[in-house]
């Protein structure tokens, strides 16, 4: 948080904690022996800079709204304590408020980062030239490099041109576009260099859309008042015309005595300091925090622990985050004669030539089985439907149905799987088929059951086809899907979802989740392998990507909010008690100190219990530093 203030708001603060410290000391330790006056002076040196901020906020909003929030509670405090000439307390309660506001989380537009800088553009003469994006126009080409993004939306001007576009649609197989196909910005090239005739400027390109939509989102994000804010809405007008009707009691009681009344008026007063209140219930809070970041949950705000504690649903994206993101082999089927080895072998001697992900997963798979993969003569690659060659001077196939169809003799069926299919073939005839899934995490299980124990509704929201969406919802057990969405479907869908079941939360790992992480009660990123946009949208982070930690987070802001509702309702019950007492006269200026202090002192200690739910981390921050920026 103290990263996030400027130099003047360090030293300030700084300064009032250093005055306040010393002016205990004094207090009780009469060092210096300084008079109540110097004392005062000293005081205020620290306290105006502190606190001039929060007292014309609290003017202003009184003004505005006509109400008397915490600010206005927070400036009756300290005048309070000043008028008791208790300056320690009157700097500690600003320089809470100082330290409480702190940084709420990074604007949504600084996602603008994310798009790339500068854009290849090819000139008349056929060079380069590095031009700004919105400073490209419609019709000019550009050149993007293996391994860039694509910053502006076009039409593809090379033959073909294999491109990841999981941020956009969440789909974990790369996509072949053709000659003449638009490519949308936001994706990623993995193949060779191509070219792009640009189809859209840069205000209206896709990505420039999308994080358009990601700042609606969070602009119309409607999210519970913080706990203090509601409370103090109707607890500051009581006390205040409270202790303003004991004061004017003697003009409507004959022969009530003035001084007794303003006394009782004063313990009225100085009981209703919302000091238990101001630290303890954020205290509670804040420990929260710190127990879910030792189970390596980054939390981004106390009001998140709240509304984490009060979950109704929750629903999860799927390729990277419930599952790992990449292919595994599940089955090979051998057909006509042939083994499941000879099939692998096959697919595995054209796949060598290939750096598609489906073929790392093929190799993966021979390589596991031992499998002698036989030399392969004349390998050609067949644009977007697979790979061909000779062995022993026999043609051999592997690639998509589509080829399959072509190439083989017989007339063939489309295998109905869940994920994805090669189709093998040997001198005309289909040998085998493999399927490929991108399995569930390690953890993703577990999760799942213990979230439904929780009472949490579920949900599979993802880009992937239906039957890949289904396959991973029965395994886990997540009776709603929502499968081939696009980013815009992600957010409607979701919308519907969270009036269906009350406060929802949102589990997702990619640029194109980051709308709906931003519309969510709560939106929580896979921190290790997810996007920078899904972090920074995200209320929470996972640091390790164990979905594990995701229900233990529910327990711990269940825990801490029940903690939290403790000390309200605790500092409450005793001021009222103390509040009745002295109105009737029966309470002192003694009780109306332990009415504040004593109970701050117990509130504290009480709240202090949050910082012990998790006593030693329970992960490691291996590979976490990328994220640790945006813990606040």
């Amino acid at each position: 948080m103290f990263k996030e203030m400027s130099f003047q708001e360090k030293l300030t603060l700084l300064f009032a904690v250093a005055m306040m410290i010393f002016l205990l000391a004094e207090e009780h330790g009469q060092i210096l022996k300084i008079g109540n006056f110097a004392l005062g002076m000293l005081c205020l040196c620290a306290y105006v800079p502190l606190s001039y901020k929060i007292i014309a906020e609290a003017f202003k909003g009184l003004i505005r709204t006509k109400r008397l929030n915490e600010q206005v509670l927070m400036v009756i405090a300290t005048f309070g304590a000043f008028g008791i000439r208790d300056y320690a307390e009157a700097l500690a309660v600003m320089a809470f408020e100082k330290y409480a506001q702190g940084k709420s989380r990074g604007e949504i537009t600084s996602l603008i980062k994310l798009k790339p800088q500068s854009v290849r553009v090819i000139t008349a003469d056929e060079s380069e030239e590095m031009v700004k994006p919105r400073k490209v126009k419609v019709g000019q080409r550009i050149r993007i490099l293996k391994g860039e993004a694509v910053a502006l939306d076009g039409v593809l001007l090379t033959e073909h041109a294999d491109i990841d576009t999981s941020a956009l649609t969440g789909e974990s197989e790369p996509r072949v576009y053709q000659k003449g196909e638009e490519i949308p910005s936001g994706c990623i090239n993995t193949g060779r260099v191509i070219e792009l005739r640009v189809s859209r400027d840069h205000r209206n390109s896709s990505i420039t859309r999308l994080l358009n939509l990601i700042e609606d989102a969070a602009a119309n994000k409607s999210r519970p008042e913080a706990l203090i804010r509601r409370f103090a809405t109707w607890y500051t007008p009581l006390v205040v015309a409270g202790a303003v009707l004991l004061a004017l009691i003697p003009l409507f009681l004959a022969g009530a005595s003035w001084s007794d009344w303003l006394s009782r008026a004063l313990v009225f007063l100085v009981v209703s300091c919302p000091c238990a209140l101001v630290l303890s219930v954020p205290l509670s809070f804040f420990g929260g925090m710190g127990a879910v970041s030792k189970i390596g949950v980054m939390v981004k705000g106390t009001v998140f622990i709240e509304n984490l504690a009060k979950l109704k649903a929750m629903a999860f994206d799927k390729t990277g985050t419930i599952t790992k993101g990449a292919f595994t082999v599940s089955k090979v089927a051998a057909l006509n004669g042939a083994d499941e080895n000879e099939v692998l072998g096959i697919a595995a001697a054209l796949e060598k030539f290939s750096t598609h992900p489906l073929a790392k997963a093929v190799l993966d798979e021979a390589r596991k089985r031992g499998v002698t993969v036989p030399e392969l003569v004349n390998p050609q690659e067949l644009t977007g439907l697979g790979l061909c060659g000779e062995i022993d001077e026999i043609k051999v196939v592997a690639g998509r149905y589509e080829l399959a169809l072509k190439e083989c003799a017989e007339k063939i069926k489309r295998n109905q799987s869940f994920g994805t299919d090669i189709y093998v073939l040997k001198n005309n005839s289909l040998v085998g088929i493999i399927e490929l899934f991108d399995e569930p995490k390690s953890g993703a299980r577990e999760a799942l059951t213990q979230l439904k124990e929780l009472g949490i509704s579920t949900c599979l929201i993802t880009g992937d086809k239906r039957t890949a969406a289904d396959k991973v919802a029965a395994d886990l057990k997540i009776s709603e899907v929502m499968a081939e969405q696009l980013p815009e479907d992600k957010l409607k869908n979701f919308e519907k979802f969270k009036r269906k079941y009350g406060l929802a939360a949102f589990v997702g790992d990619g640029i194109n989740d980051a709308p709906v992480l931003a519309a969510s009660d709560v939106g929580i990123a896979m921190g290790q392998f997810g996007s920078q946009a899904a972090v920074e949208a995200a209320d929470a982070v996972v640091m390790t990507d164990d979905l594990t930690k995701i229900p233990r987070a529910v327990e711990l802001s269940r825990k801490t909010y029940a903690l939290a509702m403790q000390n309200l309702w605790f500092s409450v019950a005793v001021k009222l008690g103390i509040l009745g007492l002295g109105a009737l006269g029966y309470a002192g200026i003694w009780m109306a100190i332990f009415g504040d202090v004593g109970v701050l002192i117990l509130a504290v200690l009480n709240a202090m219990r949050s910082l012990t739910f998790v006593k030693v981390k329970e992960y490691s921050s291996q590979n976490s530093t990328a994220i640790s920026e945006t813990a606040d």
